[in-house]
This record gives C-alpha cells, structure tokens and sequence, in this order.
C-alpha cells in the first residue's frame, strides 16, 4: 500500500510538469498544480498512516551530509499535512508571480531559475543547520527565489498580488517586504533564540541565489516594452482594418480600451508576410508563426 501511495504522489509531482512542458503551456503553473496535487496526496498518506514515507522525501541536514542529496530537491514538493495555509502561500507566489516571470524568462530559464531558489533555499538550511536531525520542507525556497529573481530582472512591473486588496502591485515591493520580514523574522528567531518552525534561513537563501543567478540567465533576452499611444500611426502593415487603428489612435488612452483595439485589429487582419493570425502581447500585434515577422506598433 505504501509503494502505491508513493508512487501516486511521484506521479501527482511530474505529471503537471511534464504535461506542461509537452504541450508547450506554463511551466509556472505546471509546478502550482504538482505542488497542489501533491499536497492532496499526502492527505491520502495521513489518511491511511503512511507517516514513514516522509522519511525519503523531506530534508534533515544530518542525512544530506551523509548522501541523501535527492532530499535537497524533493523536501521543495512535500508539505505539513497540517499546515495548508504554507501551501497556498506558495502557491499564490509561484502563481501569481512566477507566470510573469516565465513570460519574461521563457520556460527554460524559468525552470532554471526555480531551481536554483529551491537549492539555494535547501543548501542553505543544511549548512546552517550542520549535523541537525531537523527536517525541513516546503517551496518556500522556491517561492522566495521567484521573487529574488524577478526584483533582480525587472523590478519594476507590476503583478496583481493580495496585499490587503487583489490589484497590480510592483514586484520590488512585493519582494522586498518578503525580504524585509524574512530579516527581521530570522533576526528574532536567531538572536533571540524565539521558538519558530518556519526556516527562515532558507527563505532567504532561495532568495539570494536566485537573485545571484538571475544576470547569467537575463543574458540574450530581449523585451520589448509595452508600446505607447504616441508610438501608433494610422500607417499600418495590415489590410483592412484602417477604420480600426483609426479608432484605436482616437480612444486608445485607456490601457484596457487600447487593449481591445489591438485584439480586435489582430482578430479582424493577417499577417502581411505569411498570412497567419495574429496576437497581442504587451501592446504589440505579432504573428502566431514567426514573432520575427510583424511587431506592430
């Protein structure tokens, strides 16, 4: 029975992964739903008393030290069954902020880049905690490197996040109170020798190793910022639509108004060099097969 529970929650980890990345979609939301899935499989686990499978997946310093290097990667995707309010944490950070980060970094470095935060998160609770039989899981890690990443790379967009409202926040504020209360949290914790079950230490760890590492992975990306009113002209590459960027120009102020436009022009034309449809990203019409072939305005 346990080996079937186990292998369930192996395959409840790859799968949203792996179907992610075969069809192309967010690999950002391929992991919030392993961590989900998997979550929900450990319910099955205490459901049935399973409690020693935790034993191969989480990570204790002193078992790292002494081989148990996989558990530096598979504690990122176990969490207390108790502790719900950790997963959805994690959940909303690598959802909410991960997703633009992969559009900015593209899936691979993406990938790479979350990795990164959970190793550098793990490694840094193993040294810090040398020889201790103290476990640690969860993808805070992981969680925290997303947001050393992204304040590293571009801080200054904006995601929607829940600080006291659910609207568009800046992601160096988003990560840089993270940052601050890990701070202050360890500092009580480690000067004060205050009780605490949450390892600060990796939080941070994560967060400073993505953050390092987010230079070398920047290298060769190119973005283009959203494109400005004063960019459009009535002159446009596509046929039939000049009644269309004529109304754009005139209403487009509003971004959610000149959005509307744009997608309206990209379902209405083609493109001028192989005849595909169209899309709209960040303020610019481009072509479905080839980016290359139009970028409009």
């Amino acid at each position: 029975m346990q080996e079937v529970l186990f292998a369930i929650w192996i395959l409840a980890i790859i799968g949203p992964i792996a179907w992610a990345w075969y069809n192309q979609a967010s690999v950002a939301m391929g992991v919030t739903l392993s961590l989900l899935f998997g979550y929900i499989v450990q319910l099955f686990w205490n459901f049935f008393g399973a409690y020693e499978l935790y034993r191969y997946v989480v990570m204790v310093p002193a078992f790292v030290e002494n081989g148990e290097f996989h558990t530096l990667v598979t504690s990122g995707f176990v969490h207390s069954p108790g502790d719900a309010l950790h997963v959805l944490g994690n959940i909303i950070i690598i959802a909410l902020v991960g997703i633009p980060l992969e559009e900015r970094l593209g899936r691979n470095k993406w990938l790479i880049s979350y990795t990164i935060g959970l190793l550098g998160g793990s490694i840094a609770w193993t040294v810090a905690n040398s020889g201790s039989y103290t476990p640690a899981l969860g993808a805070s890690g992981a969680a925290f490197g997303i947001l050393g990443a992204y304040l590293c790379g571009w801080p200054r967009d904006e995601v929607f996040f829940p600080f006291i409202l659910i609207r568009k926040w800046p992601v160096q504020f988003i990560a840089l109170i993270y940052f601050g209360l890990e701070i202050v949290r360890a500092y009580q914790v480690y000067e004060f020798s205050e009780i605490s079950h949450v390892a600060h230490i990796a939080h941070l760890g994560g967060f400073i190793a993505a953050y390092a590492f987010l230079p070398i992975l920047k290298k060769g990306i190119e973005w283009e910022e959203e494109a400005e009113l004063s960019e459009i002209s009535e002159e446009n590459p596509f046929e039939g639509v000049d009644e269309l960027v004529k109304r754009l120009i005139e209403e487009g102020d509003e971004k959610e108004t000149r959005q509307a436009w744009l997608e309206e022009i990209a379902d209405r034309a083609k493109c001028p060099v192989c005849g595909s449809g169209l899309y709209v990203k960040k303020m610019r019409i481009k072509c479905e097969s080839a980016s290359s072939h139009v970028s409009w305005p």
